[in-house]
């Protein structure tokens, strides 16, 4: 019988803390405090990280940091990356959620040889983000590999 793998679980802690009208200081050990607030859609002010951001930038930054994992175990080089992310806010089955969110990586590579590979990369990386894996969005991402011009191109 074959036996299943043992993973381990993990803990991550913050703390957030009012501070004045919709607005607080998001902290955790060893990180520098974050202050948080409102959207100007729901009375707050363009000034500060919102709950809305802090999602979608969570996804953005783990499909990135996952892609970048993916490429290691493939031995490839990644020369730039840069992506841009847009999520969609609406109401729906009786509240408000995050319902759509579109993540545009703008990848380069050393070779264009690895540019199936990368495809393959990113494809187990959409499929093994945590952040994706953890919420209800539908997530789309649309990459855009660059690779350098072979000489006399």
């Amino acid at each position: 019988m074959e036996q299943k793998k043992a993973y381990r679980s993990f803990q991550f802690e913050n703390v957030v803390a009012w501070t004045s009208q919709f607005r607080g200081t998001l902290s955790a050990s060893e990180h520098p405090n974050v202050e948080v607030g409102n959207p100007p859609v729901f009375k707050g002010t363009p000034d500060v990280w919102c709950p809305e951001d802090l999602l979608i930038g969570a996804l953005n930054a783990c499909l990135m940091l996952t892609f970048v994992y993916q490429m290691q175990r493939r031995k490839l080089e990644v020369v730039a990356y840069e992506s841009s992310a847009q999520g969609t806010l609406e109401h729906h089955a009786g509240k408000h959620r995050v319902t759509r969110i579109l993540v545009q990586p703008r990848i380069s590579l050393k070779s264009g040889h690895d540019t199936q590979a990368a495809r393959e990369a990113m494809k187990d990386t959409v499929d093994s983000c945590m952040i994706s894996n953890s919420i209800l969005a539908t997530v789309k991402v649309d990459p855009h590999f660059d690779v350098p011009l072979q000489p006399g191109q």
